[in-house]
């Protein structure tokens, strides 16, 4: 491994941290504390289940964050990524989680981590009735499998309660600066016991609202969210040492609107004369016209705008200007079955658990803008579904001691099959909209929609036949402690994972944009590898180094759309792209110091990343494919400390540097090697205070909470529009228990109201293309939300 230079060793805050930490007082010794009676008592340690079994924080080889079910509501996290912003090296310009630089290309998506909910995995982001979530950095594909490149997010939720009956949830409502309308988010729970000691139900949901501020002036319609799902588990205790739970989960997403501001500047717009010609296609001669604007104004002020809620004073930054809103919405039915057995067969624990789910999304995209230059309507509107099913079994060594190990399969498979109506793309009817269209595309679309759909505003149909991916893997992790005497414990740590996947693909497309069909299918296989060696030279304190590989699975490309087919990247498309490879290289300290005052953990670490997989857009025609492309390099720095300043008053200060860059050229993207990644600030930090005090007799906190991230760039081949400048906001919150049942607490989030941008990028790289957006999206202004949970027994 190629060491970062000694010069930047030197100069890291988080270095001297750790020769501070390594040098520090044998208190290292004394995790006691002073009970009231006077006795010591070890302090409480943080249990989390990282390597599938119970460990504290200091134990696990590897940077592990966990946030308990208590933070999650003192600090009215009600989703991951309210998490993921006090996380050193993370990164989330647009929700998703990226960690240690891995992005990979342009998107914000890149699907580089991976979540598991209760062992299943699952990409699930709301909060609601959680008992612990834990973030694992670094390739994780031994234990978790594919797409763990970057870490793993593991959701714990509360599970049924044998012997309590609970009636549980929380209210909140809140509003934005500059932004119409309120937000609110409402949960409400149960957990009854049906049979005393052996069957019990829980049971929660969660509805949210979330008012956006962009508002299109030309339609009138301010941007919205609406979230919500519905969960039950009913645990089966069938005797001491086995436990059954079976689960469904209902979840559903809508929005309307733009989630994203468009600052582009079109100086121009087009707009047409028709004159009435019965000999003329549909009864009119046509002709595009150019009406010229300011260059200066953004596309809301040339093209104009009279809806009503232009009236109420929207600020310019969320003023858009388009001629169709866009919808989409989604819901999925997620059963699961969870089986622990804590003695199978007098030689090993036994975990299963398993779910099938089907997940349906619907959806309008507007093209009315790229397609048609707002002469005429078009939209697609999207169909989709697939259904998945994942298995894991695991045996885990029955008795502590020096050797354990843990062996288990995984099964998923996920498939989608006669999706005929995957994309249909429409225009909008009339005589006048067809000879537009014919004038426009040069194709008579609306006799092309009669004849080959039966429709005549259909004017594109994309069936996807059948896509199907199946993963099976084995795996294995073996861990042996040496004793050491007085220089304490040494553990070696091996896993390895054995994968096999296969995937068949088969679609047709017909229409204007593209009239082919498409089958590939292919299969691969390999191993990924994980080497630590830690020693802890007691239980508080503990350095370790990590070797781990990761990998995201290969898969096969859709068709090439007709109007790509002259796109200068078009020539690089293969139908089917194979897994890329993470090789991640780490070393790292954790430590409880000062009587237990000061609690710090601090990784470095190099991850080599070749056949990065990687999206491919084709700036001709607005259509993206899979390519491997490139190959990068991340070094960094990570820390993360909660220091105990004095009674009641907790510090947490987490900091990282993140230098992560290509190291070959990738045309493809327009990436140069040496150039820094996309989406990655190289510093974050984050840095709160809690105060916990009496106020009227009852128990009271206020807690003030800094983010910080660096300047970042969200395109390679990178213009002005595509640099995020450095930002850094300020929160504050209270609560208090104003019964034992009921609990208020109050949030401002943004305080002072700084004004910031958090990701923007130009759509096109000509600067000469003024019909692309120029996307752009805005810290949240100042917010105030007020919060009651209640707990009844």
């Amino acid at each position: 491994m190629n060491s970062l230079s000694n010069k930047y060793i030197v100069k890291s805050p988080v270095c001297l941290a750790v020769m501070l930490a390594l040098t520090s007082s044998p208190n290292l010794y004394a995790q006691t504390t002073d009970s009231q009676d006077g006795a010591d008592k070890p302090l409480e340690k943080i249990i989390v289940t990282s390597r599938r079994k119970e460990e504290t924080l200091v134990e696990i080889p590897m940077a592990v964050s966990s946030v308990s079910a208590m933070e999650i509501e003192d600090r009215n996290y009600t989703s991951t990524t309210d998490i993921y912003r006090t996380l050193a090296g993370a990164a989330m310009p647009r929700g998703e989680l990226i960690l240690r630089g891995l992005s990979g290309g342009n998107t914000t998506t890149p699907d580089t981590t991976t979540t598991f909910v209760d062992d299943i995995p699952f990409d699930f982001t709301n909060l609601a009735d959680i008992e612990r979530v834990e973030v694992l950095r670094g390739p994780q594909g031994t234990l978790y499998g594919s797409n763990a490149i970057g870490g793993t997010v593991r959701i714990i939720t509360k599970k049924p309660v044998l012997d309590e009956f609970e009636l549980f949830g929380s209210v909140q409502a809140g509003g934005e600066k500059d932004v119409d309308g309120y937000d609110s988010n409402i949960s409400l729970g149960v957990n009854v016991p049906l049979i005393e000691g052996k069957l019990a139900l829980r049971v929660n949901g969660n509805m949210e609202h979330d008012q956006l501020p962009f508002v299109n002036i030309n339609t009138g319609l301010q941007s919205d969210v609406d979230r919500g799902f519905l969960r039950s588990q009913l645990l089966w205790q069938v005797t001491d040492e086995v436990d059954v739970t079976f689960g469904f989960s209902r979840i559903e997403y809508q929005d309307r609107g733009y989630d994203l501001g468009d600052r582009s500047k079109p100086g121009y717009y087009y707009d047409f004369v028709a004159d009435a010609n019965p000999d003329a296609p549909y009864g009119y001669d046509v002709e595009e016209i150019v009406i010229d604007c300011d260059p200066a104004l953004e596309r809301p002020a040339c093209k104009g705008g009279s809806a009503p809620i232009a009236d109420k004073g929207v600020p310019q930054k969320y003023q858009i200007w388009e001629r169709l809103d866009p919808w989409y919405e989604s819901s999925s039915n997620l059963y699961t079955l969870n089986i622990n057995d804590d003695n199978f067969f007098d030689f090993a624990t036994l975990t299963y658990a398993g779910s099938y789910r089907k997940f349906k999304t619907d959806s309008l995209d507007s093209w009315t803008r790229l397609d048609a230059d707002d002469l005429f309507l078009t939209w697609i509107i999207n169909d989709d579904y697939y259904e998945k099913t994942t298995s894991e079994l695991r045996f885990q060594n029955l008795n502590p001691g020096p050797l354990s190990w843990t062996v288990g399969m995984f099964y998923d498979k996920q498939e989608t099959k006669n999706s005929l109506n995957n994309q249909n793309q429409y225009h909008e009817q009339g005589d006048l909209a067809s000879a537009l269209a014919l004038y426009w595309w040069g194709v008579d679309v609306t006799e092309l929609g009669q004849e080959t759909f039966g429709n005549p505003q259909n004017n594109w149909r994309y069936s996807l036949i059948k896509d199907y991916y199946r993963e099976f893997a084995l795996f294995a992790d073996v861990a042996y402690t040496f004793d050491l005497g007085d220089m304490g414990e040494f553990e070696l740590n091996g896993g390895v994972r054995r994968f096999d996947l296969e995937d068949e693909f088969q679609d047709d497309a017909s229409g204007i944009w593209s009239d082919a069909d498409t089958y590939a299918k292919g299969s691969e296989s390999g191993n990924r590898y994980k080497l630590s060696a830690s020693w802890r030279p007691n239980r508080d304190m503990s350095v370790y180094a990590l070797y781990s590989e990761g990998y995201r699975p290969g898969g096969n490309n859709g068709p090439l759309a007709g109007s790509c087919v002259d796109d200068p990247k078009a020539g690089e498309r293969q139908d089917r792209y194979t897994s890329d490879s993470i090789e991640n290289y780490e070393l790292g300290l954790k430590a409880s110091t000062w009587g237990g005052k000061f609690d710090f953990a601090t990784a470095i670490y190099q991850i080599d990343w070749t056949d990065i997989k990687t999206d491919i857009y084709m700036d001709t025609c607005g259509f993206t494919y899979v390519a491997n492309a490139g190959e990068a390099r991340s070094r960094g720095v990570e820390f993360e400390s909660t220091a105990y300043l004095r009674e009641n008053l907790k510090a947490t200060f987490n900091t990282s540097y993140t230098s992560s860059e290509v190291t070959k050229d990738n045309e493809a993207i327009g990436a140069k090697a040496g150039d820094d990644m996309t989406m990655v600030p190289e510093w974050n930090a984050y840095l709160a205070l809690d105060q916990g005090f009496d106020l009227f007799g009852k128990q009271a906190y206020v807690r003030g909470d800094f983010t910080y991230y660096g300047e970042y760039k969200t395109h390679f081949n990178t213009r002005d529009e595509d640099v995020v400048p450095s930002y850094s906001y300020f929160n504050l919150s209270g609560r208090i228990e104003v019964t034992d049942d009921v609990k208020l607490s109050v949030h401002i989030n943004n305080l002072f109201d700084k004004e910031a941008v958090k990701y923007k990028a130009a759509r096109s790289r000509s600067v000469d293309n003024t019909t692309a957006q120029q996307y752009i999206d805005y810290l949240e202004g100042r917010s105030l939300t007020i919060r009651v949970d209640y707990t009844f027994y």
